[in-house]
Formats: C-alpha cells, sequence, structure tokens
C-alpha cells in the first residue's frame, strides 16, 4: 500500500531541514574563515606599509584564502536558499492535506466572470473555494490557465488528454520540486499583465540604416577611447574626433528619443521572469524547439536596459547610446518572436495547472479518475460520491441518466442538500478538467453545467433575489437548449407561495426535460414533491435525521421517497422557545 501524502511530506521535510542545519553550519564556518583571513590581510598590510616589519608577500596568503573561499561559500549560499524554498513547500504542502487555512491564499477572485453559469453557486472561486485547493501554481499565468479551464471545460477528447497528463505527472514529485525552485525568489512570477500589454502593443518603426549607424559610432568612439588611453593618437587628435563622434551620437540619441524613450519604458518583462519561463518549458515533455536560445537573447537585452540606468552603467551606456541599440534590437525582436511568445506563455500556463491538478491527484489518493462515456442522452453517475472541499464528507450514490432524468431532493434545512448538489457540479468540474474526483467511481457524458443554488438580489443592477433567480433559470434553459446539460436548482422559487412556487416549478422542469436535460432540485416544500413520478422518470428522495427523538441529528444521507417528519419543534428548541 502507498505511503499517505502527509507521511511522504513529512519525512522529505525533516530531510531537508536536517540538511538545512547543516548547511547553516558550514555557512557560519565559511563566513569566519573569510573574516579571519581579511583580518590577517589588513595586519600585514598595516605592519608592512608604516613599520617596515614584515615583507608585503605574507599578504598574498589570506588573499588566496579568501578567493579560494568565495566559490564554495556562494555555491553554499544558494543551496541554503533552495532548501529554504523547499521547506517552504512542504510546509505548505502539510499544511494543505490537514486542511489547516493557507497563510496566503490563492482564492483566484481577479478571474471572476460576471454572470457565469455556476462559478458562485459552486463555490469556485474565491476564499474557502475549489481553486483555492488546486492553486499550487508557480506562475499567475497558471493560475489564470488553472481558473479559465475551471469555468471553461475543455472538449471531451481534451478532458481524456488531461486525465492522460495528469496521471503521469501525479507520482512527481521531484518535478514538483523543480519547478517550485524556479526563478531568483518565491516570489517572482510570471504575470500576463507583464507580457501581454507589451506583445499587445504594435511595433515601433525605426529606419533600417540607423542600428548601422549606430554600430559604426559606437565602435569608433570606443576605438579613439582605446587609441587616446592607450597613447596610440596624441591626446588633441583623440578628444576632437571624440567629441564630433559622441556629438553625432547625442545628435541621433535626441532625434529618435520620442520612439526610443517610451519603447524602453514600456518595457514590462524582467529578466528574472524570462529566466523562470526559460527554465519552466524545459520540464514540458516536448519543449518548444528554438524557444530557450529566443529567450536567452531576450533576457540580455531586458538585462542590458535594466543596467543602464545604474550608477556604474549610466555614463558609459549614454556616450555609447546603448538605450537605442537595445530598443531596435528588442524591437527586431518582437516583431520575429512575438507569435511564438504567445505560444510558449500558453504552453507554460497550461503545463503549471496541469501539475497543480497533478498535485491534488496525489494530496487525494482515494479520489478516483471518472470514465467519460458517449450516449445519446446525458448521463452522470457516482458511487460515494462527497464534497472535495469537506475533509470527513459524507458519501452519497448519484444517478441520472435517461432513465432517471432526475432526482428531487425533500428534507429541511441543515439537512446536506445543498452540498449533495455543490458535490455533484464539482465533480463535474473536476472530472471535465481531466483531474479525479472524490467518488469510488463515476461514468459521464460531456456536460454542461447550470446552476441556481444561490441566487443574491443586485442593488447595482436592480435585480431583487426572484429576478436573479429567474435570470439564471432563463440562462440554464438556454444551455440546456443547445448543448447537453446538468442542472442543480436549489430551493426552487423559495421567495413565492406554495402554489404559485408549484406552478411556475412544474413549468421550469417540463422545459428542461424537454430540452433533454438532466439534474437534480431541491426543496423543503413538500408540495414540490408531487413534480417527481415515473411519467416524467423522476425521483423522490430526502436527506433527514434517521433518529425519530432527534430531527436535527443529520446523518446526510440520501434516502428514498419523500421527507414525511417536521423539524418545528426542533428549531423551536434552538431558539429556546420550547417551552
Amino acid at each position: 500500500m502507498p505511503q499517505a501524502p502527509e507521511l511522504i511530506y513529512r519525512e522529505r521535510l525533516q530531510t531537508l531541514e536536517s540538511k538545512y542545519q547543516s548547511l547553516q553550519s558550514r555557512l557560519t564556518s565559511l563566513i569566519l574563515l573569510p573574516g579571519v583571513a581579511a583580518l590577517l590581510a589588513a595586519t600585514f598590510l598595516f605592519f608592512a606599509a608604516y613599520r617596515h616589519i614584515v615583507p608585503l608577500w605574507p599578504v598574498a596568503v589570506p588573499i588566496l584564502v579568501l578567493a579560494a573561499l568565495t566559490p564554495p561559500f556562494l555555491a553554499n549560499r544558494r543551496n541554503l536558499d533552495r532548501h529554504a524554498r523547499l521547506i517552504v513547500l512542504y510546509r505548505t504542502s502539510i499544511a494543505r492535506v490537514t486542511h489547516q487555512s493557507p497563510e496566503s491564499p490563492q482564492t483566484g477572485e481577479t478571474f471572476r466572470e460576471h454572470d457565469h453559469l455556476f462559478e458562485r453557486d459552486l463555490n469556485l472561486l474565491g476564499p474557502n473555494s475549489l481553486f483555492e485547493l488546486l492553486a499550487t501554481t508557480r506562475t499567475v499565468l497558471g493560475q489564470r490557465a488553472l481558473a479559465q479551464t475551471l469555468l471553461h471545460p475543455p472538449a471531451l477528447d481534451q478532458s481524456r488528454q488531461r486525465q492522460q497528463t495528469i496521471r503521469a505527472l501525479t507520482p512527481r514529485t521531484d518535478l514538483r520540486e523543480q519547478i517550485a525552485l524556479l526563478g531568483p525568489s518565491l516570489f517572482a512570477t510570471l504575470h500576463p499583465d507583464t507580457f501581454e500589454p507589451w506583445l499587445d502593443q504594435p511595433p515601433t518603426q525605426f529606419p533600417r540604416i540607423l542600428q548601422p549607424i549606430l554600430y559604426l559610432t559606437s565602435t569608433i568612439a570606443l576605438a579613439l577611447a582605446c587609441a587616446w588611453g592607450f597613447s596610440l593618437l596624441p591626446g588633441s587628435t583623440a578628444l576632437t574626433n571624440l567629441a564630433a563622434i559622441l556629438a553625432l551620437q547625442a545628435a541621433i540619441a535626441l532625434l529618435y528619443r520620442p520612439r526610443v524613450l517610451p519603447f524602453l519604458e514600456g518595457m514590462q518583462p524582467r529578466p528574472a521572469q524570462l529566466q523562470i519561463l526559460r527554465d519552466g518549458l524545459v520540464h514540458l515533455d516536448t519543449p518548444p524547439p528554438g524557444a530557450d536560445r529566443a529567450l536567452n537573447q531576450l533576457q540580455k537585452l531586458l538585462y542590458l536596459v535594466e543596467q543602464r540606468k545604474t550608477e556604474w552603467c549610466y555614463l558609459p551606456c549614454l556616450l555609447l547610446n546603448t538605450g537605442a541599440h537595445a530598443a531596435i534590437r528588442i524591437n527586431q525582436w518582437k516583431l520575429e518572436h512575438a507569435p511564438a511568445l504567445r505560444l510558449w506563455l500558453a504552453a507554460w500556463a497550461d503545463f503549471d495547472a496541469l501539475n497543480a491538478l497533478a498535485t491534488y491527484a496525489f494530496e487525494h489518493p482515494n479520489n478516483t479518475y471518472p470514465e467519460f462515456i458517449e450516449a445519446p442522452m446525458p448521463a452522470f453517475e457516482a458511487n460515494a460520491l462527497t464534497h472535495p472541499l469537506l475533509p470527513h464528507a459524507v458519501a452519497n450514490d448519484v444517478s441520472l441518466n435517461e432513465a432517471q432524468r432526475f432526482d428531487l431532493i425533500s428534507g429541511s434545512n441543515m439537512a446536506g442538500k445543498s452540498t449533495l448538489l455543490r458535490s455533484i457540479g464539482l465533480a463535474v468540474v473536476l472530472a471535465r478538467v481531466g483531474a479525479p474526483i472524490p467518488a469510488s467511481r463515476c461514468r459521464l457524458t460531456p456536460l454542461t453545467l447550470g446552476a441556481s443554488l444561490t441566487p443574491t438580489d443586485s442593488l447595482a443592477e436592480g435585480k431583487s433575489r426572484f429576478l436573479a433567480e429567474v435570470h439564471r433559470l432563463q440562462q440554464i434553459l438556454a444551455a440546456a437548449r443547445a448543448t447537453p446539460t446538468l442542472f442543480l436548482i436549489d430551493e426552487l422559487f423559495s421567495g413565492t407561495n406554495s402554489a404559485d412556487r408549484l406552478t411556475a416549478a412544474e413549468a421550469v422542469l417540463k422545459a428542461l426535460l424537454e430540452a433533454g436535460a438532466i439534474g437534480a432540485l431541491s426543496t423543503h416544500d413538500l408540495a414540490l414533491t408531487t413534480l417527481a413520478n415515473t411519467a416524467n422518470t423522476g425521483q423522490n428522495v430526502h436527506m433527514a435525521s434517521p433518529d425519530p427523538t432527534d430531527p436535527l441529528a443529520f446523518d446526510y444521507l440520501l434516502k428514498p421517497g419523500v421527507n414525511t417528519r417536521t423539524n418545528a419543534l426542533a428549531f423551536l428548541k434552538l431558539l429556546h422557545l420550547d417551552t
């Protein structure tokens, strides 16, 4: 039997922490030894220069010691940093598998889409959401790809292919360590707002003759400076010609400054970000050909753009017109590689998202991969299905297909009806993105989800809760008429009186079934239970306490038939009104 993920994580963490302590001790030694060497060198210099007591040659000994210790010191420092980052990785992983709240959760709220058909109802994004559980991506690009896949499930063939990829990535804890170490720090990332605005900007127009002229003037300026420095030319001749060349360069710089400066200031990508992309693409099964070489070129140019504003580089870059050189070459790179860069970014984002889903699969070994089937009618069948966000959720069997088109779930508040509906919806979402689901078995056809579980009023849009629910039902009906759909509706028309509610619910259900949809509805209004019958292939089921003496002792299990128990006295007891 394979080890539990928590145990694997704890063993790896213990090894890393032990190695980290050893590296820290070694680093302390490497810091002390150069310090002693520097002190000895200073002592020898003092006595040699001012006291004339000892010769100068002993000074070389501590300096050589210092030089010899520098490479191992830097290597040890890098190794220490790598271990520190991996320790954070595994501590975070242990917190996740033990259901602790993350310190800095990734909620995905920025990826929300207005009026989405099921996102808010299923708690797909936001605090304590499915996205927060899954978002172990290394970059923001990966987060966005993960969110987009959850919101817009891929086609059937893609879902099957993603399953295979996730299966292959699941045991690769070594790969996840390598991905966690990408970039100079934990905070360096790839963000869509960094690359996409820059790629969307139209290219700048530079005359073709400009680059050769700049190369020529820069070469002449350097040659004159060297000739003057090595006394190969008289000072007056060298300086006169150098001043003329620099004046020409200054004129060119001023002429093209309105193009060069906005171009450089609009540069959002940074060398460290490109390094993440370069190193990340290497881990793909088939790294894009030519990507590393092209990205290396751009990275060097971006590094040059960064350095031209530093104190030590500012004057030479100004004299040699480095900004114009860099702008022309980056613009040329963009003309040649911008379409490819978009593909490389998309490839990395998809891989980052798939690796996050593989992490979820690794941490939930009892989950099962669903079987995708093709049938004339939509179907969703699951055994021992639970909610993925509840660590000790109660399992239920669900069967929705041609023979049993819908379940009508009756029961009181808190019985678990809404949780069951969300469990079904989240299982479909996970299945479509290629991930395993919390069930012992699952079969389903490609399905469009439509959910009306948490309709809310909106003052900004002038919508009451009732109008919001009507709007969502319209959306679900439109989807059902276009594609095979699974609907999930909680407390249908709960804000209306019982008679109107029954009439309206019957019309909505009839329209959904005529469109070929399957699904589940919940209600605590027993009048609605008449909607399920053999004629429309519906089934009445309920969730209630198994203890007649305690109607609030819910077991959250789905039971056949209609709930016939009332909870009024129990609710009065909760309110301390049972006198």
